[in-house]
Parts: C-alpha cells; sequence; structure tokens
C-alpha cells in the first residue's frame, strides 16, 4: 500500500540532449526518441543522477526481487535542473509499507505515442513608491519650466518643454532591458527549471501555468507564443526564481535574450542622451554657464 500526500509539487523539468523529462502532478513525463511516457510515481524507485555527462539524470523504476529494474536515461540536462530534479521527484515519491508487493513498474508506464519536439507578477508592492517618484518629477519639470519662462530664455524653455518626451521614453527603455538583462542573470544562477502547462487563452495571449517549490499554482504569459520557445500550445518549458517565484521566464538559447534585450538598448540609449541634453544639461549650463 502506498501513501501519498494531497500537496501539489513543483513541475521540475529537465531538458537534455536526448529530449526533455519533467514531473506534472503524481507523473513524470518523459518525452525522447519522438515517444512521449508518462510513467506514474507509483512506478518508480527513484531519480538519482546518472553517470557521465554531467547534468544526467535516471529515472529507476519498481521491479519484482530478482528482475533488474528499467531505467530510463536522459543526458545533457543543466547540473542545477537534474539536481532540483532528482530531490523533488524522490521527495514526491509515495511511501511504501513495508513488505507490501512490489509492481514491475515498466507495466504500469504509459506511451503516448509520436509527438512533435517541441503569470504575470504580483503588483509591485512598493507601487507607491514610483508614484512619488512620478510626482516628484512632475513638479521638478514645472518648476524648472516656469524658471526658464520667468527669465525669458524662450530656447531652454523650448528644450525644456519637450525634452521630457526622450529623456522618459528613452529612460523607459533602458530600464526595460537593464531589468530583462537582471532577470536573465538571476534566472541563469539560482533558477529551476520546470514544465508550465497551458491554463488559458491561445496562440499569443496563453497564459500558461506552473508550481513552485512551495506547492503554490502561479502563471506566466510569454511576451511571444510557445512555438517560438520551442513548445507548443499545451506545454513550455520555464525557469523561475525560487527566491522571487513570481519572476519567471521562457527557456530559451541566450540568443533570444541578445535580440531581446538588443533594441530597448539600441533605442534607449540615444533617447536618453538627448533627453540628459535637454533638460538636466540645461539647469546645469543655466546656474554655472
Amino acid at each position: 500500500m502506498d501513501q501519498t500526500s494531497g500537496r501539489s509539487v513543483a513541475s521540475v523539468a529537465v531538458c537534455g540532449l536526448d529530449g526533455s523529462v519533467w514531473l506534472e502532478g503524481r507523473t513524470v513525463r518523459l518525452m525522447q526518441d519522438g515517444l512521449q511516457r508518462r510513467i506514474p510515481l507509483t512506478a518508480i524507485e527513484e531519480v538519482r543522477l546518472g553517470v557521465g555527462p554531467e547534468g544526467s539524470v535516471e529515472v529507476v523504476l519498481t521491479a519484482s526481487p530478482g528482475t533488474p529494474p528499467t531505467v530510463y536515461r536522459l543526458e545533457g540536462g543543466a547540473p542545477r535542473a537534474a539536481e532540483q530534479f532528482a530531490r523533488t521527484v524522490n521527495e514526491a515519491l509515495p511511501r511504501r509499507m513495508p513488505g507490501a508487493p512490489v509492481r514491475d513498474g515498466e507495466q504500469l508506464v504509459e506511451v503516448l505515442g509520436n509527438v512533435s519536439p517541441a503569470a504575470r507578477p504580483p503588483a509591485y508592492a512598493g507601487r507607491w513608491r514610483s508614484r512619488l517618484l512620478i510626482a516628484v518629477s512632475a513638479l521638478l519639470y514645472l518648476v524648472g519650466l516656469a524658471v526658464f519662462v520667468a527669465v525669458d530664455d524662450i530656447g531652454r524653455a523650448m528644450l525644456w518643454g519637450i525634452g521630457v518626451l526622450p529623456l522618459g521614453s528613452g529612460g523607459f527603455l533602458l530600464s526595460l532591458g537593464m531589468s530583462w538583462w537582471y532577470d536573465w542573470t538571476v534566472l541563469n544562477r539560482r533558477g529551476v527549471s520546470v514544465m508550465a502547462r497551458h491554463a488559458r487563452g491561445f496562440e499569443s495571449r496563453s497564459h500558461f501555468a506552473y508550481v513552485d517549490l512551495q506547492g503554490v499554482e502561479r502563471e506566466i504569459f510569454p511576451s511571444l507564443p510557445a512555438r517560438h520557445y520551442g513548445g507548443d500550445y499545451t506545454r513550455l518549458a520555464i525557469v523561475f526564481d525560487p527566491l522571487r517565484p513570481t519572476r519567471a521566464a521562457p527557456v530559451a538559447p541566450g540568443r533570444h535574450f541578445a535580440a531581446q534585450i538588443s533594441g530597448p538598448l539600441a533605442i534607449g540609449l540615444p533617447l536618453l542622451s538627448l533627453g540628459l541634453f535637454m533638460v538636466p544639461y540645461q539647469v546645469i549650463d543655466f546656474l554655472f554657464g
């Protein structure tokens, strides 16, 4: 007899050179060699790190006494993801009563057939700080404009008046690019790989749900359709920050990240430079020039 817990567990995943494996509810899903297998946790003896290439994992099935167990091996995954997957699955395995008969785990594996390869964060807790920053900036902008108009410096007043546009848009684009860069750095350093399932929406408006390490279900809304990241409409491999589970992103190669931030940086830097000349520099030149 097995004892199982009703607590949700993280849908941790490992994407290897020859396929992928992930935890989905009370089953392990293995996609390899063009086939997808559904392995119930009751059929698994243990998940261990494989001998050989770093990041390899082995799913060892239960077997009758005297019979060698079936072992499914996946190679070439990320070492951190492989360790997290093995630890999470082993902790989720049902406890077997001493003396209980052991079935051949291979008989419980379901082959699903051929397959094609393949949340928004909650509101910022310090929103009032952003509103205060906007209010103070607006006040300084109006005071500066009033001063230039009062001293009849029309040239500086015009630069000051319209300079807020490139300053604001350039600052926004740069902060967006730097935010993506920071998230990418954090996720590469300590991120946990999981397989998210389709929750709602269609195509580019699809939301995907995943379970974090505390068993809490969360959602992610990719900026591009799932197929762009190598997934499909039913599932998407993502990585999230265990210290802040709402920080999540689809698993994608480095070139995708480079292309993502190149736009904001290439456009934001010139705009910000122009805005700094049209606004702050005018004050410095007026006071000290």
